[in-house]
């Protein structure tokens, strides 16, 4: 029996492995085309940021796609290579350095920056900040800038300083005044007086004034006048004088403070004194004894005086300078610097005898001259007048003499 087949059963359409190179084949084909369609809208980039180089493949057509894709958001202070505008070409390389903030304040004034600078000295270059060789910056130069960075600079003025009298300037910035001393090598004394505290600031158009204040003591030898006492004598008649004890001048040490601004004396006060001598009293004894009351035909005269109104007088010589002299009469003349009234001499009497301001005319060996009664004394008693003049040598010289004295007219 036979057996009719339509077909071969062995036979097939497509065989496996056909299909497999067919597929193999369009896979081929499709990347072949896929990579050439890549290929051909895509670029190679490089960014280079903060030092860094980052690379990468994009399809973007400008520059900000590129910035956009790496997540870098370009302010308008950063600084960029290319303009955000720009075609990508591939290739390209993209330098981007991101702006830092950095705060300036210049003599309280505060300002914001933003810059891509290196160090604070590229920063001061680029954005015209001039410093002066006296201008203080709170930062060193080199710093490096980093976001958020904040410095000072205190512009120098010019300062004037009274040191002592003598002025001189210099620059300086908003530091104390102690500071500035300091750096002028400028040192004060216990004494010394500052027209400003140390802590003060310097401030401008002010000036610094220091008054150099010095004190010193200084010891001299002065004389200590002697005391004239007198005691009553029975045996003198009234009138009549004897000296039983010279005086002698005693001798103390003063001892002054002297204070002292800007080398000129402002005050001196005593501040010890010592006694090295002790002064002897002078002792005079003062007659008491009443004189013998002779009749005469002419009232107020006496034995001793002439018909022509000349009295016997001892006389002695007398300074203004004298130990114990004021350099004023007894009746207020100053007789400092002249030993004439009204071009008359003057000397000294007893009142009760001649009174005073009495105008009289004096008679010695050696001639005469007239006087004005216008001082008093303790030992110028009874008959006896002291005659003043320029110098205790002519004094000395002079002693205890006898003149003749004539009263011209009575004071009242």
């Amino acid at each position: 029996m036979s057996v009719k087949w339509g077909a071969n059963p062995h036979k097939k359409r497509f065989s496996f492995k056909k299909i497999m190179l067919t597929l193999l084949t369009v896979f081929v084909f499709v990347a072949t085309v896929s990579y050439i369609a890549f290929e051909t809208v895509t670029a190679e980039v490089s960014v280079i940021q903060d030092g860094e180089e980052i690379s990468t493949l994009t399809t973007a057509n400008e520059v900000s796609g590129v910035m956009d894709e790496l997540g870098i958001e370009v302010s308008k202070h950063d600084d960029l290579s290319v303009d955000l505008n720009d075609q990508v070409k591939d290739g390209m390389v993209i330098e981007y350095t991101q702006a830092q903030e950095v705060q300036v304040t210049i003599d309280d004034q505060t300002k914001t920056y933003y810059t891509t600078t290196e160090n604070v000295k590229q920063f001061l270059e680029d954005e015209s900040i001039n410093l002066s060789e006296h201008d203080e910056l709170s930062v060193d130069l080199n710093k490096d800038i980093e976001d958020g960075l904040a410095f000072t600079i205190q512009k120098a003025f010019e300062v004037k300083i009274d040191d002592g009298g003598k002025t001189k300037t210099t620059m300086a910035t908003n530091q104390t005044v102690g500071d500035l001393l300091k750096d002028l090598d400028i040192n004060l004394n216990k004494h010394d007086r500052l027209n400003a505290d140390l802590d003060d600031r310097v401030e401008k158009n002010r000036s610094i004034e220091i008054v150099r204040v010095t004190k010193e003591k200084v010891s001299k030898e002065v004389e200590i006048p002697y005391q004239t006492e007198t005691k009553k004598d029975s045996s003198l008649l009234q009138g009549k004088s004897k000296l039983l004890t010279k005086g002698e001048e005693g001798k103390k040490v003063e001892t002054y403070e002297i204070t002292k601004e800007n080398g000129k004396e402002v005050s001196r006060e005593l501040v010890d004194e010592e006694i090295v001598k002790e002064s002897v009293n002078q002792l005079v004894a003062k007659g008491t004894k009443a004189p013998v009351q002779q009749v005469s035909s002419s009232s107020g005269s006496d034995s001793s005086s002439s018909s022509s109104g000349w009295m016997t007088f001892r006389s002695t010589k007398y300074t203004a300078d004298c130990t114990g002299c004021s350099g004023y009469t007894a009746t207020g003349v100053n007789v400092n610097n002249t030993i004439y009234y009204n071009g008359m001499r003057i000397i000294a009497v007893d009142p009760g005898v001649i009174p005073l301001h009495s105008i009289v005319e004096v008679r010695t060996p050696s001639g005469s001259f007239r006087a004005v009664a216008k001082d008093t004394g303790g030992a110028i008693h009874g008959r006896k007048i002291d005659i003043l003049v320029s110098s205790k040598s002519e004094a000395y010289n002079w002693g205890n003499r006898s003149v003749q004295v004539k009263i011209i007219r009575r004071g009242n």
